[in-house]
């Protein structure tokens, strides 16, 4: 399933230092069941950061827009246990956004069935 989402009003972003907004994202995502591998952030000097995190159950993306209050994040997970919604009503109090949208893509996880012989 993928997420993608757009956090908006969130006028707490931008007081947070780079490191405290990738803490939040980890802790959220762990928080909601992901294992994360690895962790990857870039913080644009003067504006926002993007945040990528490879996670056993896939992958989560967080761009920031200081300056515009707006946080974009997509979650996508071939795993039925990992709670991505709970994760981004966190991040949504964690950044204090006044509103949010969120779409939820059913995809394809590249398992074939059991009874499928393999290429």
């Amino acid at each position: 399933m993928l997420y993608s989402v757009d956090l908006n009003g969130c006028a707490a972003i931008a007081a947070l230092a780079p490191e405290r907004v990738t803490a939040a994202f980890v802790e959220a995502l762990q928080s909601a069941g992901a294992t994360v591998v690895q962790t990857l952030s870039h913080n644009f000097p003067g504006a926002g950061l993007t945040c990528v995190l490879i996670l056993s159950e896939s992958h989560a993306v967080l761009h920031t827009w200081p300056e515009t209050a707006t946080v974009n994040i997509d979650i996508f997970s071939c795993s039925t246990r990992l709670k991505s919604l709970a994760a981004i009503e966190a991040l949504s109090r964690s950044f204090g956004a006044t509103s949010m949208s969120v779409q939820e893509i059913p995809r394809a996880d590249g398992h074939l069935p059991s009874s499928e012989p393999r290429a």
